[in-house]
């Protein structure tokens, strides 16, 4: 244990710091470490290491590392996709649809300070809304598991949503005037794909706690191991 705990921290001191990415290249490298010192019983764990290490090429383990993020990656992707298609064939549907009503009344009933805003707007309001109260009910969670890669790997996962919400920001100003234009021209264009851009955000802000709570116990399983 103590050897295995050294390892760990050689691992570690070449810029490997997450936990479960250090037990994937430990597996890799603590064999070739034991052999190494039954070969040559007076050489240091230390010196055994540095050997193996050298073995892997100039670039070290960063090969091991992004194969194993990247397979992480990979799932969290498809855990995505999976709650996304999911959304559509259940009774899950019934949530994005009554907020969606209640931001469409909002936008036909109500102003706010004197001005009255298109659904677009609502829209994109509700989703900083529910990204801050996201953050704010994962973030004990990211305390305790942000040196997993199993768990950090989820949050790059998202990069629909990411790419979504940068092209709603860009189009919130097209849709300031209530009376956006629907006709076959570039303007219209822009509309439509800021709308779609919104509508996509939306639909994701009630993915995101689905996918983190996979993410999470993922992790779990790991620290129990």
């Amino acid at each position: 244990p103590s050897q295995i705990t050294t390892l760990k921290k050689l691992i570690s001191y070449k810029g490997y710091p997450e936990i479960d990415l250090q037990y994937e290249i430990l597996d890799h490298v603590a064999c070739k470490v034991e052999v190494l010192l039954e070969e040559k019983p007076d050489m240091t764990l230390e010196d055994a290491f540095r050997k193996v290490h050298s073995e892997f090429g100039i670039f070290g383990f960063s090969n091991l590392a992004e194969s194993y993020t990247n397979s992480i990656e990979r799932r969290y992707r498809r855990f995505f996709w999976e709650e996304f298609k999911s959304i559509f064939t259940s009774h899950r549907l019934f949530y994005p649809a009554a907020v969606g009503f209640m931001l469409y009344w909002l936008s036909v009933n109500s102003t706010l300070f004197g001005e009255r805003l298109s659904l677009p707007v609502w829209g994109g309001a509700f989703t900083v809304l529910a990204i801050i109260f996201i953050i704010a009910r994962y973030w004990k969670a990211n305390k305790s598991m942000k040196n997993y890669v199993s768990y950090r790997s989820s949050i790059h996962s998202f990069t629909f949503f990411n790419l979504m919400m940068q092209i709603s920001i860009f189009g919130m100003r097209r849709l300031e005037n209530p009376y956006y234009n629907f006709d076959f021209s570039p303007q219209s264009i822009l509309t439509w794909l800021s709308i779609l851009a919104i509508s996509a955000c939306f639909i994701c802000i009630f993915l995101i706690p689905h996918v983190l709570k996979r993410s999470i116990a993922e992790t779990r399983k790991l620290q129990a191991i």
